[in-house]
């Protein structure tokens, strides 16, 4: 009975969707400036993470504000022009798809998020965090999740340049922030045809913000405390960055992927973003998983998922 309930409170869950009203204006302006940076891109073959079916090359290029950008690109030997699929690890962990299954007839773009690359992994005992998430939080147009967003579409800028992929036809697979990052990226490019949100996170932040455990959650709060004087302001300007903020801008198929134990990404929280969702969607449930829900095999099935969207 509990779980028939769960599942009632769930996809009946459709809070209301307030944006600010500069908010097309804040967006646009920030893609119209990310223009004028050059891409640079460069692909540096690596024969060490190269496979018996893909070739495997060490991807930088410029972002927003001329960081430099990180990925890895696994282009099949075998298959002429693929599609490209685009992948974006979760805050902090830059192995949630250290064993991702890569199978034809895909290429796989693996992006690292931007300052991972030197991350100091944090002593949660003494509450240290990378601090990312808080990072020009003050001034929406310094926030750090600004130029995060941004990345998602200077990536398939960066991968259209590249002679032997196909990037008329894009997949992104995004695990809690990096499906944030996902939706953004699906919401301002025609390119994208196919979504997959792997228990997504920063959706619904004035619940989020209340009950999830993550370290999300933990190093923006922690700075609240801090600023009690800002908290009028950081809330503001968290609106213009909350996924479920862009979920109507979303036209391709949609697969969501959620566990009902998930005290990262909790499920009130994706379930907020799902059924705002007016698209082709479908939705799967692991009841007793938490943040992994579904593990290896789920991932197996993503690509399956996505091999039936696009063609």
């Amino acid at each position: 009975m509990p779980l028939v309930s769960d599942f009632d409170k769930y996809f009946l869950h459709l809070p209301k969707i307030s944006q600010p009203d500069d908010f097309e204006n804040f967006w646009q302006n920030a893609i119209n400036e990310l223009k004028k940076t050059p891409i640079d891109v460069q692909y540096v073959h690596n024969k060490r993470k190269s496979t018996g079916k893909f070739s495997a090359y060490d991807m930088t290029y410029i972002g927003y504000g001329k960081i430099q950008l990180f990925a890895t690109l696994y282009i099949p030997d075998k298959v002429t022009k693929p599609h490209v699929v685009v992948l974006f690890h979760d805050y902090d962990d830059m192995e949630s798809y250290a064993q991702f299954p890569i199978d034809l007839p895909f290429a796989y773009c693996f992006v690292e998020l931007r300052g991972h690359r030197n991350i100091i992994h944090y002593d949660q005992e003494q509450n240290k965090y990378p601090g990312f998430m808080t990072e020009g939080i003050i001034d929406k147009d310094d926030y750090y999740v600004k130029g995060l967003y941004l990345d998602g579409l200077r990536t398939i800028d960066a991968l259209r340049l590249h002679n032997d992929l196909d990037c008329s036809k894009i997949a992104i697979i995004g695990k809690g922030l990096g499906a944030a990052v996902a939706v953004f990226t699906a919401s301002y490019s025609n390119r994208v045809l196919s979504l997959v949100l792997d228990t997504p996170s920063f959706c619904y932040l004035d619940k989020a913000q209340n009950i999830a455990q993550s370290v999300i959650a933990k190093e923006i709060n922690t700075f609240i405390e801090e600023h009690r004087s800002k908290k009028s302001l950081i809330k503001k300007n968290l609106n213009y960055f909350d996924a479920l903020q862009f979920i109507n801008k979303v036209t391709c198929p949609v697969l969501t992927i959620v566990g009902f134990k998930d005290s990262l990404s909790p499920a009130e929280c994706v379930f907020a973003l799902f059924n705002h969702l007016q698209c082709d969607k479908t939705v799967e449930v692991y009841p007793e998983d938490g943040h992994s829900a579904g593990g290896l095999e789920q991932q197996k099935r993503m690509i399956e998922w996505i091999n039936n969207s696009i063609y």
